[in-house]
């Protein structure tokens, strides 16, 4: 939804997860099973780090975000646990912001 400089190959990665995550959600809703995606918002891992210009990508990040903070790792696995439930299992094909509202505001 945003382009990033330095960022083609993670955006590639990410563009062809959303698609796929919308086929397995046709191929294997007849077995009852739900496919999702979270998209996290930004997120200071190892792998982030290693973007370059990342230190600003942070800062920018954070500062957008409405918490004035970055998504943390705990922050998408919560959300993994309560998508995980079989109450869930009518929400299929979807991708889901976990962002703390990062992507609403500019």
């Amino acid at each position: 939804t945003r382009v990033i400089p330095s960022y083609g190959a993670v955006s590639a990665a990410k563009c062809a997860l959303e698609s796929h995550t919308r086929q397995l959600a046709v191929e294997l809703a007849p077995l009852g099973i739900a496919v999702n995606a979270l998209r996290g918002g930004v997120t200071r891992t190892p792998a982030s780090e290693k973007i370059p210009g990342s230190d600003r990508l942070f800062e920018q990040a954070a500062t957008r975000n409405p918490h004035r903070r970055l998504t943390t790792t705990q922050d998408v696995a919560k959300a993994i646990a309560v998508f995980s439930h079989s109450d869930t299992q009518w929400m299929t094909g979807n991708v889901i912001r976990v962002d703390g509202g990062e992507c609403i505001v500019e």
